[in-house]
């Protein structure tokens, strides 16, 4: 009796270790399976709570179709993500995404810090439907694709409408339509004036436009400060005329506290009611969504020059992947879910960018107001040019400021137009020898 006890205690013993023995393999496997996820890491710089949250939005719809992969979004604040993100890739962090912009490229390319997506592209079925100027402008640094545009930011002109109605005007075709328009529609008692003018920080970016428009197709649009065979474009006599002209809009058409106008204060004065006519990015469609009766403004396509065409910054950022990603297949199988037709689309509507897909255009929320004017000029690449400034030149940022301020000078009557064309033409020839 004892010996039977004996061996049904050990057969217990032998069943419980088997059962220990079998959970432990389970547990093993669950183990396992849990260490097959893949987490890649991406990092905005544009960064806002609206847009965060639809980025996190298609990570989400992403990571339902895709158990083995979670995304993992790091988002600055806006004022500081740049340094952020350069702090990130210098110390090779783990990250295998990043936010790529036109005046970051060529600094990440110089740094080895992005990854070639050549090899991935090229059978990506998305390739094909994208606008030319993505395909272009992911080339445009480096001669191969370092990153895929989400977007573009494109100037266009925005006008009061009901204003035009009163007066029976049709939206200007040129800049000296825009002046003479402007001319009939100011009213300084009234405190209406023509035009929006930028004469405060980054109003510089107005008045090379001016200039581009006026040189035309002798500028090098790959470095829209230079000419094709190497002269500054402030070299040039068509310089001065432009800055002629764009001190007799100051004057003429525009307020004179424009001349301390940034950003907010220029489109705040749209559409406040105060001035008829502003030049700015998609961004603003939201704003006068909001603060304007639907009727009373609308979009054109930008004024062109005495060349027939409008040069303007084109500009753009995008998503890259970085060169030391340990996970690159999983990254670009994310990369191309965000940029998919349906995901890139929708993204730019939500954040008022222009989009990259051709099938953008018979979509009816491109198709009308307010996008139909940045949409007509996106077919007309022709037309409608896309320039680069020099963002990868180290002289660049102390140019903006530089320029900024002898612009003011020039429209107070400090300093001619010669002078100021004449000590900018010096800067960038004397950049050009440092190289």
């Amino acid at each position: 009796m004892r010996s039977s006890k004996k061996v049904l205690s050990f057969i217990l013993v032998l069943m419980l270790l088997i059962t220990m023995v079998g959970c432990g393999d389970k547990a093993a496997d669950n183990l396992e399976k849990v260490d097959k996820v893949v987490t890649i890491r991406m990092v905005e710089s544009l960064t806002s709570p609206a847009r965060t949250a639809i980025l996190n939005e298609i990570i989400g719809k992403f990571e339902d179709k895709n158990k083995d992969i979670k995304v993992e979004l790091i988002s600055p604040p806006l004022e500081n993500a740049d340094d952020k993100i350069n702090q990130m890739l210098m110390a090779k962090q783990p990250l295998d995404i990043v936010e790529v912009r036109d005046h970051t490229v060529k600094q990440f390319l110089n740094n080895n810090y992005l990854e070639n997506l050549d090899t991935y592209m090229e059978n990506w079925d998305g390739m094909d439907k994208l606008v030319d100027m993505a395909k272009v402008k992911a080339k445009e640094v480096g001669g191969n694709s370092y990153l895929i545009p989400y977007g573009f930011y494109i100037r266009c002109l925005y006008y009061r409408a009901d204003w035009f109605k009163e007066k029976g005007l049709e939206p200007p075709k040129t800049w000296q339509e825009l002046y003479d328009i402007g001319k009939q529609l100011t009213d300084p008692p009234k405190n209406r004036y023509g035009y929006s003018f930028r004469g405060g920080p980054n109003g510089q970016s107005y008045a090379t436009m001016v200039i581009h428009d006026t040189i035309g197709d002798d500028i090098d649009i790959s470095s829209a400060i230079y000419t094709k065979d190497g002269d500054t474009i402030f070299d040039r006599k068509e310089a001065i005329d432009a800055l002629e002209f764009y001190k007799k809009m100051y004057n003429d058409i525009s307020p004179k506290d424009s001349i301390s106008w940034g950003f907010a204060e220029m489109v705040e004065n749209f559409y406040s009611g105060v001035t008829a006519m502003l030049i700015q990015d998609p961004e603003v469609i939201a704003t006068c969504q909001e603060k304007m009766e639907h009727g009373t403004w609308a979009t054109a396509p930008l004024p062109i020059g005495p060349s027939g065409k409008s040069y303007s910054p084109a500009g753009y950022a995008g998503w890259g992947m970085t060169s030391y990603s340990e996970h690159k297949e999983e990254t670009w199988r994310f990369l191309s879910f965000l940029l998919n037709e349906e995901n890139s689309t929708y993204f730019c509507k939500k954040n008022s960018m222009i989009p990259i897909y051709k099938t953008a255009s018979e979509d009816d929320f491109f198709k009308t107001e307010p996008y139909k004017a940045y949409m007509a000029m996106s077919a007309e690449p022709d037309k409608y040019v896309g320039v680069t400034m020099p963002f990868d030149s180290k002289g660049w940022g102390p140019f903006i400021k530089k320029c900024d301020q002898d612009l003011q000078k020039m429209l107070l009557n400090q300093m001619t137009t010669q002078d100021a064309a004449k000590s900018w033409s010096e800067y960038w020839h004397k950049e050009k020898e440092n190289k």
